[in-house]
């Protein structure tokens, strides 16, 4: 990248941490190794810092948010802590996921179209949330709370309430999360209870997916 040309990420730095704006006419590649370069030279400038991916005018699926996060965690620790979406969904800002809590008697989220839902804090008991696509939670699932996708389930945390993927029959889908000890997890009409008891903390995330006509749970 020449002197003189744009990055394809803005990282604007604030007192709470920094915030990271991708160039809309930037691929998610050219996003990808810019943000890996960046960190290899600033490691300690980066480290363990918190920071937000402002997708107001660039979109990106959750598989990309997903590889976005193992490059800022592997590369400097860093801890993604917002997503910001598009105006139409300022309820994932910073405290609204209480107000809809309260606006709402079933605790349930919906969406009219195929963008990820994104909720920013944990998930307590009683809170449900669907989404017509994939889910990202920057947080814990606690028990009690249920989590039903379409699409993928990406927690960014501990999952011990119910997750449901592949809610509309898509046996492709994946439940991913820091640490799977849920009440009950669902890929399309497969149920699985994974045991209780103590279990290795994995070094990065377990996923659930389907293997041989079962859910399974993996340690990558």
């Amino acid at each position: 990248m020449s002197l003189t040309e744009s990055p394809p990420v803005q990282v604007k730095a604030d007192r709470n941490g920094f915030t990271l704006v991708p160039d809309p006419a930037a691929s998610f590649d050219a996003i990808v190794n810019y943000m890996r370069q960046r960190l290899e030279h600033s490691h300690d400038f980066f480290h363990k810092t918190d920071m937000v991916l402002d997708l107001r005018t660039k979109s990106l699926g959750s598989d990309e948010i997903n590889a976005l996060y193992e490059i800022l965690f592997d590369k400097a620790q860093v801890k993604l802590v917002e997503v910001r979406l598009s105006d139409d969904l300022s309820f994932l800002a910073e405290g609204e996921m209480q107000r809809v809590r309260m606006r709402s008697a079933s605790s349930e989220q919906r969406m009219e179209n195929d963008s990820p839902i994104i909720v920013r804090n944990t998930c307590r008991s009683g809170v449900r949330i669907v989404s017509p696509s994939d889910c990202v939670v920057l947080g814990d699932v606690n028990p009690g709370a249920e989590i039903v996708a379409s699409g993928d389930i990406i927690v960014f945390g501990s999952l011990r309430g119910i997750a449901h993927a592949g809610a509309d029959g898509e046996l492709s889908a994946r439940i991913w999360a820091l640490s799977i000890e849920p009440s009950q997890i669902r890929i399309a009409d497969l149920v699985a209870v994974p045991p209780k008891g103590g279990k290795p903390v994995p070094k990065r995330y377990e996923v659930a997916e389907v293997q041989n006509g079962a859910i399974q749970v993996i340690t990558v």
